[in-house]
């Protein structure tokens, strides 16, 4: 036997197996066929057992034979166990070939070439984990992102990303049926759902989770309307429990790929952001990609980001623009209306009240206008102005606040301002139960000394029900009665009872929206004599308002022929 020339043999082997494993793992190449011969090896087998009592009973979980020829000496074997990663026993088997027995020097020589081989295995073993462990989540074994940028990207430099669609969806009520099954047989119909639509997929198409109840499908564009009318809903057996079957179905945003995009992640946040679309559509569950409503979301979820940190830096400013007497043409009061200005530009009211008014943060915006209001009402009387009641608004989201009343008496107070200069402006409300909030919270407000005046009155189908049960201070005739270039006798008709049953309740009444003389020729007809709107003044910033409240005379409009 040739000593050196086996070592030499086993150290080309080493470098050269071990050394390009992670490329062509278990490959049969020139120096394993020379040390096969040179060691006379008839079989090489790899066996797993999935613990010891398996391997004592011989009940392999797998086997492979790496080289096997026609005749083997069974008398004689060389083996290497090891215990892997997952707590299963491996075993390495190598056999002389036929007639041929080993000796003591030749089996260490055998014994070396095996330990080469469990090594290269557990690199090839290591790897493969790796490999996994990368492009799957380890929770329930579904690809991941990772996997899914990965197949996006290989389409995307064939040029063929254009053929392809991005499904993003959302389970629907996943966590109420975790409720009913528990989590681990909610997890088992989570996986027959999806593997439904991992079966209808040839790769590169695949189905990826995106975390939590979030999945993501890149499929071919004719195959979107099948993997949909899976994903809208289908029963679902339960293996266990009381429950039989189920019903499971998802939110589905579409975004059909264009090969424009600027990156992957543009395609997979397009469907993203529609899926979010769909789940706040009462309507349907399915929303196709719409570019308009996608730069709307994104506005919302802009101006609820940097929601706190605007009123932290004090961005929301409070505008006041005047009430004017249409008897003498005196200023009489005020509306405060909230102005934004962000980094320079002033953000229109109609792009982030809207937004706001979806949760709590318009409650926190309205007490922080009052706040400034207040302040401004303070120093106007600390400087000898003599000033009018202003009118701040409230959005109908205070009416589930039980301590509204205290929170505004309290910001009032604290600036000592007399409870007569402020007035609590409130829109119009439908619903039963929000009516007989509103009637309480009136009741309440009347107690501290504050006036309550609805806002846009006349537009809603509760306008006359609200005055009749509310005792409101004053009413606002919405502009709608006075916007149209040619007022409509049912128009006039219409503000005319309005103005007329107010007066038989004991209120007051304004008209939103005066902008021309004619305006206030009809106001004064029908006996409305308090007016606001662009004829008059448009909302003022704090510094302009403070010269109207020196100079509070509006006869320089020329009206004393109205």
């Amino acid at each position: 036997m040739d000593t050196d020339k086996i070592k030499a043999k086993l150290y080309d082997y080493f470098c050269k197996e071990a050394g390009v494993i992670a490329y062509d793992s278990d490959r049969d190449g020139e120096y394993s066929r020379e040390l096969v011969d040179i060691l006379s090896i008839g079989r090489i087998s790899y066996t797993e057992y999935p613990d010891m009592n398996a391997e004592l009973r011989e009940e392999p979980s797998r086997q492979t034979m790496y080289f096997d020829s026609d005749s083997i000496n069974d008398d004689d074997c060389v083996i290497n166990r090891m215990v892997i990663s997952n707590g299963a026993i491996a075993k390495i088997s190598v056999y002389p070939s036929y007639g041929h027995f080993w000796d003591e020097e030749e089996k260490e020589y055998v014994r070396g070439f095996l330990l080469i081989i469990s090594t290269i295995k557990s690199r090839i073993r290591m790897k493969e984990y790796i490999d996994y462990a990368i492009f799957h989540e380890m929770e329930l074994g579904y690809f991941n992102p990772f996997y899914l940028t990965r197949m996006m990207g290989m389409v995307l430099k064939l040029e063929r990303i254009s053929d392809y669609s991005i499904i993003f969806f959302n389970l629907v009520n996943l966590s109420g049926l975790n409720t009913l099954l528990g989590r681990k047989e909610t997890d088992k119909v989570m996986k027959k759902f999806t593997g439904t639509v991992s079966d209808m997929l040839d790769s590169p198409e695949c189905l990826c989770r995106m975390g939590g109840d979030n999945f993501c499908v890149f499929a071919r564009r004719e195959k979107v309307p099948d993997i949909l009318g899976i994903l809208e809903g289908i029963h679902i057996n339960v293996e266990s429990g009381d429950v039989s079957v189920v019903k499971l179905g998802a939110y589905c945003g579409i975004y059909d790929c264009t090969g424009k995009e600027k990156s992957i992640n543009e395609c997979l946040d397009n469907a993203q952001a529609t899926m979010l679309m769909a789940k706040h559509n009462r309507n349907t569950q399915i929303q196709y990609f719409d570019r308009a409503m996608i730069e709307m979301l994104t506005n919302q979820r802009q101006i609820e980001s940097c929601f706190k940190a605007a009123i932290r830096n004090e961005e929301f400013k409070a505008f006041y623009q005047p009430k004017v007497n249409l008897a003498n043409y005196k200023l009489v009061g005020a509306e405060a209306l909230c102005r934004w200005f962000r980094n320079g530009e002033q953000v229109m009211p109609d792009q982030f009240i809207p937004v706001l008014e979806r949760s709590k943060r318009i409650c926190v915006l309205d007490l922080y206008i009052l706040d400034h209001v207040c302040a401004d009402l303070a120093a106007w009387i600390a400087e000898g102005k003599k000033p009018v009641r202003i009118s701040s608004n409230f959005s109908r989201k205070h009416l589930s606040n039980p301590n509204f009343v205290k929170e505004v008496t309290a910001i009032v107070d604290k600036h000592g301002i007399p409870h007569s200069l402020i007035v609590i402006e409130v829109t119009e409300t439908t619903s039963e139960s929000d009516m007989i909030r509103l009637q309480k919270l009136v009741d309440e407000f009347a107690k501290e000394g504050f006036e309550v005046s609805v806002d846009d009155f006349g537009v809603g189908y509760s306008s006359m029900s609200m005055i009749k049960d509310i005792p409101f201070s004053e009413i606002k005739i919405d502009k709608s009665f006075l916007d149209n270039a040619d007022i409509s006798n049912r128009d006039m008709v219409m503000m005319k009872h309005i103005i007329s049953i107010a007066s038989d309740l004991d209120m007051s009444s304004i008209a939103e929206g005066v902008e021309t003389p004619d305006h206030v020729k009809l106001l004064k007809k029908y006996g409305c004599y308090h007016g606001q709107g662009y004829f008059f003044d448009k909302p003022l910033p704090k510094e302009q308002f403070e010269k109207v409240l020196t100079s509070p005379d509006y006869h320089e409009k020329g009206l004393d022929y109205v």
